[in-house]
This record gives structure tokens, C-alpha cells and sequence, in this order.
């Protein structure tokens, strides 16, 4: 790719990181660069003030943060994550991922889906950050590398907190409980050779045909129904494997928590690196 040459020359891209991915449907350049500390401090100023009046800007397609970048002539809006591996005081290191638009391209579309879907079930934002690092420290959060796409991932959310509202299950609150519940559902229960998922409606987990499909796990795409978004995860049963090993680690690690004394006067106890090493507390 043109854009790809061009851009491993800029110096605000670190070194080493820029890879393109050619053999997708959709084609995309990953790389990371270099922001100066005084310029994220200002971006954040600036969408904090951005949240009191409407912006006509799309948003980047599963964006967890949003900056202000300029983008590459037909280039869709790239996906930017603040990632914390760059021990420079004067610098943090953002992955950016730059796809192009194409008839195919449903990029816009599903953000828009996904902000619905957040706005409906908040507690999901909370999740799917959590989840989206989780799979990330694993190498296991990439389509293309047989993981769970973000989509795939707000879609396993939407349908479980679907499911425990369905239940008359409280999903706006202790979002510990709801993250120890989904590593159970999906690590212990879950199977997706059975199992399809669908958020239509309120949602549904339906029988899979036998020999419907052979794809991996079976994900509903609520924008085009006959669309699998889950039939590159061919690395499913690693992610469950994930899961369910995540829970066990958790539910150890509250058998063992001393519960007498004065908690007040105890240091905060940090669960979350017990499964996600590379968390920042």
C-alpha cells in the first residue's frame, strides 16, 4: 500500500510497529505513534468541552479513544487505543488502526449500532473495556488472527446482559458481579458448536443447525442478518478457555479474601491485574 510507505517514513510513527493486513475483506494499516503528553492532555480538554455541545464528526469504528488525527484521502476514520508499554515520560503511545472505505465497509454503520447498544445497556461500555484488554494481553482481540473482534465482543455483551435483564437481574450496577457472571456464562457454559447468538429484539441464543455452518461460532450481525460476524474466530475455544480460567482465578482469589478486621484501614485490594497483567491501576 501506498499510504502504508508513506507512513512508515513519519517519524511520529514508532519504529517497527506498522503492519498491514491485505487479506481481509476489509484491508487495514495498524500501527502506533508518539504523542506528546501536553497534546493528549489537550485533546482530553477538548473533548471533555466537546460533550456540552453536538459534533459533526464521525467517530472511529469501535473507538475506545477518540483524537483528533487527520485523516488519509478515502481512508475511513481510524481506531485509536491509548496503550501503556512506552516507559518515556514525555511521550504515550497510541495504536491506531486506518481501514478504507469500500462498498463492504460497514465501519460507520456499526458504530452507530454499537453507540445505540451502549446507550441501551451502559454497563457494556465498563465490559467491553475490561474484555477488550483481557483478549488484547492474550492476542486474542484481532479478527484476522482468529480472535474476537470488538464487534463480535459488544455483541457477546449486548446478548448476555439481555439474558440477566431477562432474568430480572440487576446490569446498571457492581459491574464486578456482571464481569464474574460473563466469564462464567461464557467460559462454563457457553458452547458454540450449539449455540448462536442473536440481539434482535431482546435477543435470543438459538440452536445451531447441524450442518448449517461450519464456522466457529455463530454471531447474528444485527445490520445484515445473513451476515456471521463470528466466522473468523477460529481461535473460539481459546477464548472460552480464557474465560473460564479468568473465573476460576477470581473466584480463588474471593474464597482467600480476608473479610474480618477494619477494611478501611487495609491497602486496596486490585483483583483485575490477577487476570490482566498489563491493566494501568
Amino acid at each position: 500500500m501506498h499510504a502504508a510507505r508513506y507512513l512508515a517514513n513519519q517519524e511520529w510513527v514508532k519504529n517497527d510497529s506498522l503492519k498491514t493486513v491485505e487479506n481481509t475483506a476489509i484491508p487495514i494499516i495498524m500501527l502506533v505513534v508518539e504523542i506528546p503528553h501536553d497534546l493528549t492532555t489537550s485533546v482530553a480538554s477538548n473533548l471533555q468541552s466537546s460533550k456540552e455541545e453536538p459534533s459533526h464528526m464521525p467517530g472511529g469504528q469501535g473507538s475506545h479513544v477518540r483524537t483528533e488525527t487527520g485523516s488519509l484521502e478515502n481512508s475511513a476514520p481510524p481506531k485509536c487505543v491509548l496503550i501503556n508499554n512506552d516507559n518515556s515520560k514525555d511521550s504515550k503511545s497510541v495504536r491506531i488502526d486506518i481501514s478504507f472505505k469500500s462498498p463492504s465497509h460497514t465501519g460507520l454503520q456499526t458504530t452507530e449500532l454499537v453507540k445505540e447498544l451502549t446507550e441501551q445497556f451502559p454497563a457494556a461500555t465498563p465490559l467491553a473495556l475490561v474484555l477488550k484488554q483481557f483478549l488484547a494481553d492474550r492476542s486474542l482481540d484481532q479478527s484476522y488472527s482468529g480472535g474476537l473482534s470488538s464487534y463480535c465482543l459488544v455483541l457477546l455483551i449486548t446478548r448476555f446482559l439481555q439474558h440477566e435483564h431477562h432474568l430480572g437481574r440487576p446490569i446498571n450496577q457492581k459491574f464486578g458481579s456482571l464481569l464474574m457472571d460473563f466469564l462464567y456464562f461464557f467460559g462454563n457454559v457457553f458452547d458454540p458448536r450449539q449455540m448462536r447468538i442473536s440481539v434482535q429484539g431482546s435477543g435470543l441464543y438459538m440452536n445451531r443447525e447441524r450442518g448449517y455452518s461450519i464456522d466457529p461460532i455463530h454471531i447474528d450481525d444485527p445490520l445484515f442478518p445473513t451476515n456471521n460476524v463470528g466466522r473468523n474466530c477460529f481461535r473460539i475455544h481459546q477464548c472460552i478457555k480464557a474465560f473460564s480460567d479468568a473465573y476460576s482465578i477470581l473466584e480463588n482469589e474471593l474464597t482467600c479474601f480476608p473479610t474480618g478486621g477494619d477494611s478501611s484501614l487495609s491497602p486496596p485490594y486490585r483483583l483485575l491485574p490477577k487476570i490482566i497483567p498489563s491493566i494501568d491501576l
